[in-house]
């Protein structure tokens, strides 16, 4: 048994090491961000919005949202209301009445078979009629050439645009765990950001993202998956990818990037992580595989680590020198991200993250197959009824 488990930590190790040197080429193959001088054609844009009782974020989001540097008569925006229950309709109508192109729908049933936020999405996407659709949340703080910068990509062939959303944090969190929660975001979109140096993005959020109308109409809108409660970003993404229409890249001016708000308390993050990973197994088969390989990975390696406090092995000691060789890929990845996306001062937070790391792995792995979550005042399964 002994034996069985230190070959497959081995494989599972070399794999690891390999997917993580691929991701780095794949950093090394993005192209050059567009200049800001740049010429282009200016399109017509869409920016679509979800809200559900978002009354303390909306205010600032709005403002945000009129300030941006593009031609009203191109630029449409369309807040839905999903349901609320505070002062967000009442907001929303208000700021309607000052700002013409501010459209705003109230949405105020549920359907069992369309989840609610991608039918929000849905239904602003329908009201409109940008060629390109930009989309953020309530809880973000794009910057004032946020829509300008995004459309350049398009100018260069791309028709689906993936963006970063470094975290702030609303509320003030002891400095180690801020760093370690914004490493950790940093990390997932090194790991989107190289796959878009292959041609196709592994995952994206809904905080920063952007595609051309006719994507959404040629597969058919979020039919395929309107019943799982997340993924109107990452599971969108597959499915475009999947159908070959999508030709991707993803925004590294810094002026593309919109700050969105970080989880402020643990029980948002725990009910966060869980509706992250309830929809780890709708992914294509060879992601759900790769996925399920680094559980395994992360698994050998801390209970091979922790058994070394009973009984020295040969098992134990390989699970250690596999979380070395772990950590110093992941230095090596995370530095060359950490440059592209201007976020030096957060490598810093790389030890003590790495010591985390894989327990987080395990625990919201698991979770997010079983538990329930909550989001945005509602609790859920991984799929509507």
């Amino acid at each position: 048994m002994q034996l069985i488990l230190f070959i497959l930590l081995a494989v599972l190790t070399a794999l690891y090491l390999t997917a993580l040197l691929l991701l780095l080429r794949g950093l090394s193959r993005l192209p050059e961000s567009p200049p800001p001088d740049e010429p282009f054609d200016l399109p017509t844009v869409s920016i679509i919005v979800a809200a559900r009782n978002e009354a303390l974020n909306l205010p600032d989001l709005l403002d945000c949202l009129l300030r941006q540097l593009y031609p009203r008569d191109r630029l449409q925006i369309c807040i839905v209301n999903d349901r609320s229950e505070d002062g967000t309709a009442a907001i929303l109508d208000e700021a309607a009445r000052r700002h013409p192109q501010l459209l705003v729908i109230h949405i105020r049933d549920e359907r069992p078979d369309f989840a609610p936020k991608k039918r929000a999405l849905d239904a602003g996407i329908r009201a409109t009629d940008g060629e390109l659709l930009l989309f953020t949340d309530a809880d973000c703080r794009p910057g004032p050439q946020w829509v300008r910068s995004m459309v350049r990509y398009f100018a260069r062939n791309a028709n689906f645009v993936v963006g970063y959303s470094p975290y702030f944090f609303p509320k003030r969190l002891p400095g180690l765990l801020a760093g370690m929660l914004s490493l950790d975001n940093l990390s997932l979109a090194a790991v989107a950001a190289a796959g878009a140096g292959f041609g196709r993005p592994l995952t994206c959020t809904g905080t920063n993202l952007a595609y051309g109308r006719d994507v959404y109409e040629r597969v058919g809108g979020f039919a395929a998956i309107g019943r799982w409660i997340s993924g109107d970003d990452d599971l969108f993404l597959n499915l475009v990818a999947d159908s070959g229409h999508g030709r991707f890249a993803y925004a590294l001016q810094p002026d593309s990037f919109v700050p969105a708000a970080g989880p402020v308390s643990w029980r948002q993050f725990w009910h966060q992580r869980i509706r992250y990973a309830s929809k780890s197994h709708r992914y294509r088969t060879s992601m759900t595989v790769g996925l399920v390989a680094v559980y395994l990975f992360n698994l050998l390696m801390v209970s091979g680590t922790l058994s070394l406090w009973w009984t020295p092995s040969q098992v134990g000691f390989a699970a250690v020198a596999a979380w070395l060789l772990k950590a110093s890929f992941e230095w090596r990845f995370l530095t060359r991200a950490a440059q592209l996306f201007h976020e030096q001062r957060l490598l810093k937070f790389f030890l003590p993250t790495q010591f985390v790391h894989p327990l987080y792995i395990l625990l919201f792995g698991f979770l997010g197959l079983f538990s329930r979550f909550e989001w945005k005042d509602g609790r859920f399964e991984k799929k509507t009824v």
